[in-house]
C-alpha cells in the first residue's frame, strides 16, 4: 500500500525515561536497514493518518494503546504507541513471537505514558 504524504497531522515522539533511555529507539537502531526503512515509512504514514491508519498497519489494542505493525517476511516488529492530543508517543517496541501481544508490553506502554505525563514531557516538544 502506498500513501502520498501530506502535512503531518500528528507529531511522533519516542518516549525517553528520566535518564534518557529510549527502548523503542534502541530497538529500531538494531533492526536490519531494510526493516528500518519500512518502519520509517509507516511512522510517516502514522504521522499523517493517526488513528485512521489501516488496521493491518496500526491497530488499537486496549486502554489507549495501539500497535504499529511492521511485518517483513517472518519478522513481526511491533511498536506500541499512545495518543495525547496531536502527539503520538511511541512507548516501546519488540519482535512479536506469539499470536497475542504480551500483556507485559501493553503495561510497559501504559506506564511510559503515565511517566511522560507526570514529568510533563509535552512541554519540551
Amino acid at each position: 500500500m502506498c500513501y502520498t504524504m501530506n502535512k503531518p497531522r500528528y507529531k511522533v515522539n519516542f518516549y525517553r525515561t528520566a535518564k534518557g533511555k529510549c527502548q523503542a529507539c534502541d530497538y529500531a537502531r538494531a533492526m536490519d536497514i531494510n526493516h528500518q526503512a519500512k518502519a520509517k515509512r509507516w511512522f510517516k504514514a502514522l504521522a499523517e493518518l493517526g488513528p485512521e491508519l489501516p488496521e493491518e498497519y496500526g491497530k488499537h489494542l486496549r486502554d489507549g494503546v495501539w500497535e504499529l505493525r511492521v511485518i517483513i517476511l517472518h519478522h513481526q516488529h511491533r511498536f506500541l504507541y499512545l495518543f495525547y492530543g496531536d502527539i503520538v508517543l511511541v512507548a516501546n517496541a519488540f519482535l512479536k513471537k506469539s499470536w497475542e501481544v504480551p500483556e507485559s508490553e501493553i503495561e510497559k506502554a501504559i506506564a511510559a505514558m503515565a511517566d511522560w505525563k507526570a514529568r510533563r514531557g509535552w512541554e519540551d516538544l
